[in-house]
C-alpha cells in the first residue's frame, strides 16, 4: 500500500483522475469540496495531495459511503495492498467473472468499486496482459480500521509467501503435499499456488492434519495472530505450526514460516495467508458483505400526499417562528451568566408563543444562525435588522434561510440531555438541559447524520414511504445503517467508541430528535422524503444552490399568502387568518390588535387598547375601518367591530397631557372629575386646579403610562397643542452575526472549467509563479512542499488561522494551531490555541501546513 507522504501516492492518484475525464472530475469535486479550499489549487497534484489527506479521506467516508462501500473498504483494508480484485471477490464471498456479474451481489460489489473510485478513495492499477487488474486504496482509508475484520494483523498475499521459498524450502514444501513438478523453480511456484488457490484442495489437506495443527488454525482464522498467545507458546502450538509450515500455510508478515522456529517474544507475528483465510471459512463468506438494503415496511403515498402534508408542516413552522420571534422582540430573552437561553425564559418564549418546547429551540437556534437574532453584548438577545427585512418576505422567502441554517448546522438544536449508552450515562455532562443559543462544540458528526437520514429518505424511491403506523425511528435506524453505517454516531450521541453488534435502541434515541426536526420543518413528511428536503439535499450536493433557488422551490410547495382575515366578535372581537400571513397583512394587525397565539392559523384581539396604540401613531376612525374592510372576507365588517373602533376612537385624546407641568386637560369635566377621584391613580397625586385642568408632580410618561393602565385614551401634546404622534422605534441589534454554517463554496459553473484546466496537457509541468510571501518562506522552509507552502503563504496573507506539524530540536513532532501570525525570517510567530504568549517557530522545522484533525 502506498503512503500519503510517499510521492508515488500523489502520482497515482494524479494517474487516476486523468481516467476520469473532465466530466468525471468535476463530479468528484463536486462531491469533495474540501479539496477547493483557498488558496484554490493550481494543479492536479495539489488536488490529489489535499484528496488523500486524512480529514478529506474521512470526510468522504462518513457522509459519502453506503455500507456495501464500507464492508469492500473494510475487507481491501484486511487483504494485501495492491489487491487483485479477484482475492476481494473470494474474500467477500463472491464469484468473480470479469465484465459479467452474475448475482446481485457482484453488481453490488461493481457499484461499490465504482463508487469508490468515483470518490478518489480506490482505484484500479493497470496489470500485465492476461493478469486481474490490482486494487489501490488511499492509506488514510485504510487506517480507519486498526483491526480490519477483528483481525490483529492486515493480511499477506499467498503469492508473496510462495514468492520467499527457494531451493530446499520449496521443493519439501511440494514434496510434503505430494506435488511433482519438474522444471524451473517458477514454474513449482506456480504449481504451489495453483493448489493453494483452490480452497477444496485446501480444506481436504486440513481435514487430516494432525489436532495441533487444527487447534492452531483454528486460532489464526479467526485472530490472524499467535503473538503471546497461550497456542504459540505451547508445545502443542509449536507443533501444530511446523506442520502448517511445512505445507507453506503460514507466514510471517511478509515471508514463510520456517519449522522448528518458536513463538518467544520478539518474535515476528505468525499468521495465515488471505487465500489460506479463505479457504478455512469455507461457504461462509471471510468479510461481511450486505449487498441489498434492508427490508423496512412500506406504503404507498402519493406525491400530492407528501406535498400536502409538507406544506402543512412548514406552514404551522413559520406561524411558530413568526410567534416565537414576535415574543423575542416584545420582551427580549436574558442570557445566563454562562450564555445561553435559560429553562426560565425558555417556558416564558414558550407560553407566549403557544408552541412546543422543541419547537422554540429549534426556532431560537435556526434563526440566529440565519442571523435573525443575535447577542447585544449586554446578556440579552435582541432581534436584528435582518429579522425585519424577514418579516417583510414572502411565506417562501422566510422558510429558505432558516431550513438552510438547520441543514448546515454542526449541532442538533433539540437535542438537550446525553444520550445514555450502554456504557451508561456520561458521568461529565452538565446537569439539566442545554441552554438554548448557549456555546455548543460543533460537531460534524451531527451535520453528517443529518445529511444521511435525508439520503436513507430519499433511496426509498418514488411513491414509497416508511409506514408511521410502525417503528418508523427503527425503521430509519435500519436504513442509516445501511445507506451511511459511519454517519450514524458522532460525539453528541456516543462518548466511547466501540465495535460489535449494533446497539438499535440507542441509534433510535439518537436518531429521535433530528427526525422530530425533520417532521417540523416539514422535510420529511408521511416517512418520506417532501420536495422541500430534496432541495435541502440538492444543496448539499451543490452548494452553488443559493437561498433564492431554495425559496423557488418552496413557493411551488407552500400555500399563497393568506390577505385577508375572518373577524369574530363572541365573545371578544378577533381577527384569524389560516397559514401564513402577508407580511402587509401581519403588519397591518399587528399595529391594531394583540397577537394571540393559535397554530397553524394565527390570531389577534381587537381591543381598546390595541386601537389606541393606533390611534396614537396618528390614524383616524375612518383610516382604521378602512384598513379594515380591505383585509376582511366579508364585504361589510361586524357591528360590534365597527362601534368598538368608533368608541375608542371617541374616547381617544379627550384627556391630553401637557409636559414639563404634567398638566392634564379636557373640555370634559366631568371625566376630569372622574380621574381625578380615581382610586388606581391615587399614585399620580393628582391636583384639580380647575374644573378642566388637573396636574402632577410625576414625569409626563410616568402618568401617560398610569392613565392607559387605567383604561383611559390620553394623547401627549406638545407645548404649542400640537398632538405628539407615538411611533415606537424597533430596538434592533446593527449589525447581522456570522451565521453558523459552512463557509462559501466555489461555484458550479467553475468546476467544469476548472476539472479542463487541471487535466490540461499542461497543467502539472508548468511551474507556477511564487508569491513574494512564497518566494521569501521557501528559503527557509524547506520540509514544505509546494501545496504546503502556498497554504502558509496564504495564511499569512490573509490573516487566518491555520495548522502547523512542527518538529521541535528533540521529540516528535506536535500539532498547532496558530493565529495572528508574523513573518520574521527565519522565524514564525504566532499565537496558538493552548498559550497566553507568543510562540517562536522556526521555519525549517515546520513539516506539514493545515494538517487537519479526524472528521
Amino acid at each position: 500500500m502506498v503512503s500519503d507522504s510517499n510521492p508515488s501516492a500523489v502520482d497515482q492518484l494524479c494517474d487516476h483522475l486523468r481516467t476520469l475525464g473532465p466530466h468525471g472530475l468535476e463530479q468528484l469535486l463536486a462531491e469533495r469540496r474540501d479539496a477547493l479550499t483557498e488558496p484554490r489549487p493550481r494543479t492536479l497534484s495539489e488536488i490529489a495531495e489535499r484528496l488523500l489527506r486524512p480529514g478529506s479521506v474521512q470526510r468522504a467516508a462518513i457522509q459519502m459511503l453506503s455500507l456495501p462501500c464500507v464492508e469492500v473498504a473494510e475487507a481491501l483494508a484486511a487483504l494485501p495492498a495492491p489487491c487483485p480484485r479477484p482475492l476481494l471477490a473470494s474474500m467477500l464471498g463472491l464469484p468473480h467473472e470479469p465484465g459479467k456479474p452474475t448475482d446481485d451481489g457482484e453488481a453490488t460489489l461493481e457499484r461499490a468499486l465504482g463508487r469508490l473510485s468515483a470518490l478518489g478513495l480506490v482505484w484500479a492499477r493497470d496489470a500485465a496482459p492476461g493478469e486481474p487488474s490490482n486494487l489501490i486504496m488511499a492509506e488514510a482509508l485504510r487506517e480507519l480500521w486498526k483491526e480490519p475484520l477483528g483481525l490483529r494483523n492486515r493480511l499477506v498475499g499467498f503469492e508473496t509467501v510462495v514468492e520467499n521459498l527457494h531451493g530446499e524450502g520449496l521443493a519439501a514444501a511440494l514434496d510434503t503435499l505430494a506435488l511433482t513438478v519438474e522444471g524451473s523453480e517458477s514454474e513449482q511456484r506456480t504449481m504451489l499456488l495453483a493448489h493453494h488457490r483452490d480452497g477444496q484442495r485446501v480444506r481436504d489437506l486440513l481435514t487430516h492434519a494432525p489436532s495441533p495443527a487444527q487447534e492452531l488454525l483454528k486460532h489464526l482464522r479467526q485472530y490472524n495472530s499467535t503473538t503471546y498467545s497461550s497456542i504459540s507458546m505451547s508445545s502443542a502450538g509449536q507443533e501444530g505450526q511446523n506442520w502448517a509450515a511445512e505445507r507453506a500455510l503460514l507466514s510471517s508478515k511478509d515471508r514463510p514460516v520456517s519449522p522448528g522456529a518458536s513463538g518467544f517474544f520478539m518474535e515476528r507475528e505468525t499468521q495465515l495467508p488471505a487465500e489460506v483465510l479463505i479457504a478455512l471459512r469455507g461457504p461462509e463468506p471471510a468479510a461481511p458483505f450486505h449487498p441489498r438494503p434492508p427490508q423496512t415496511p412500506l406504503t404507498a403515498v402519493t406525491s400530492q400526499q407528501i406535498a400536502e402534508a409538507a406544506s402543512a408542516a412548514a406552514v404551522t413552522f413559520l406561524a411558530q417562528a413568526a410567534s416565537v420571534l414576535h415574543a423575542c422582540v416584545q420582551q427580549p430573552p436574558a442570557l445566563l451568566k454562562d450564555g445561553g437561553i435559560g429553562t426560565r425564559e425558555l417556558t416564558r418564549i414558550t407560553k407566549a408563543s403557544g408552541c412546543t418546547p422543541a419547537a422554540v429551540r429549534l426556532v431560537l437556534e435556526c434563526a440566529h444562525a440565519a442571523g435573525l437574532l443575535a447577542h447585544d453584548g449586554q446578556q440579552r438577545i435582541l432581534a436584528t435588522t435582518g429579522y425585519d427585512a424577514w418579516t417583510a418576505r414572502d411565506p417562501a422567502g422566510q422558510y429558505a434561510p432558516l431550513a438552510l441554517a438547520w441543514h448546515m448546522m454542526r449541532f442538533t438544536p433539540t437535542r438537550t440531555t446525553p444520550i445514555a449508552t450502554r456504557y451508561g450515562t456520561d458521568d461529565d455532562a452538565p446537569d439539566g438541559p442545554t441552554p438554548a443559543l448557549g456555546s455548543r462544540a460543533e460537531c460534524e458528526g451531527c451535520r453528517a447524520t443529518r445529511t444521511a437520514l435525508l439520503d436513507s429518505a430519499a433511496a426509498l424511491g418514488p411513491q414509497q414511504a416508511l409506514d408511521t403506523a410502525d417503528d418508523l425511528l427503527g425503521a430509519f435506524a435500519d436504513l442509516l445503517a445501511w445507506h451511511r453505517p459511519r454517519a450514524r454516531f458522532c460525539a453528541c450521541t456516543e462518548k466511547y467508541s466501540y465495535s460489535g453488534k449494533r446497539d438499535r435502541d440507542h441509534e433510535k434515541a439518537a436518531l429521535a430528535p433530528l427526525v422530530r426536526e425533520a417532521e417540523l420543518l416539514g422535510v420529511l413528511a408521511q416517512g418520506a422524503l417532501s420536495p422541500l428536503g430534496a432541495a435541502l439535499r440538492h444543496h448539499d450536493t451543490d452548494p452553488a444552490l443559493n437561498e433564492t433557488e431554495l425559496a423557488a422551490c418552496a413557493q411551488q410547495v407552500l400555500p399563497p399568502p393568506a390577505e385577508t382575515a375572518r373577524f369574530h366578535t363572541d365573545p371578544d372581537v378577533t381577527a384569524t387568518v389560516d397559514g401564513v400571513c402577508s407580511p402587509r397583512l401581519a403588519a397591518l394587525l399587528d399595529q391594531l390588535a394583540d397577537r394571540a397565539v393559535r397554530h397553524p392559523a394565527s390570531l389577534w384581539h381587537i381591543t381598546p387598547a390595541s386601537l389606541r396604540r393606533a390611534f396614537d401613531t396618528g390614524h383616524t376612525a375612518d383610516d382604521l375601518l378602512h384598513a379594515l374592510r380591505s383585509i376582511a372576507d366579508t364585504t361589510v365588517l361586524p357591528e360590534r367591530l365597527t362601534d368598538l373602533v368608533r368608541d375608542a376612537a371617541d374616547t381617544h385624546g379627550r384627556v391630553r397631557l401637557t409636559t414639563p407641568a404634567s398638566l392634564l386637560h379636557s373640555t370634559d369635566t366631568a371625566l376630569i372629575a372622574e380621574i381625578a377621584a380615581s382610586d388606581r391613580l391615587t399614585p399620580l397625586s393628582l391636583r384639580i386646579i380647575a374644573p378642566t385642568v388637573l396636574t402632577s408632580p410625576l414625569p409626563g410618561v410616568t402618568v401617560l403610562a398610569a392613565l392607559r393602565d387605567a383604561g383611559y385614551a390620553p394623547i401627549h401634546e406638545e407645548h404649542d397643542g400640537a398632538i405628539r404622534l407615538e411611533r415606537p422605534t424597533p430596538n434592533r441589534h446593527p449589525l447581522l452575526p456570522a451565521p453558523r454554517t459552512a463557509g462559501p463554496a466555489p461555484e458550479a459553473p467553475e468546476l467544469a472549467d476548472l476539472a479542463e484546466a487541471l487535466l490540461s496537457a499542461t497543467g502539472d509541468k508548468t511551474v507556477p509563479r511564487l508569491s513574494p510571501t512564497e518566494q521569501v518562506l521557501a528559503r527557509d522552509a524547506q520540509h514544505l512542499d509546494p501545496p504546503a507552502l502556498r497554504r502558509l503563504a496564504h495564511a499569512l496573507d490573509n490573516a487566518l488561522e491555520t495548522a502547523i506539524t512542527y518538529a521541535p530540536g528533540a521529540g516528535r513532532p506536535t500539532t498547532h494551531t496558530i493565529h495572528s501570525l508574523e513573518l520574521d525570517p527565519p522565524y514564525l510567530y504566532a499565537w496558538t490555541g493552548t498559550d497566553d504568549e507568543v510562540s517562536t517557530f522556526h521555519l525549517s522545522r515546520i513539516q506539514d501546513v493545515d494538517a487537519e484533525a479526524p472528521a
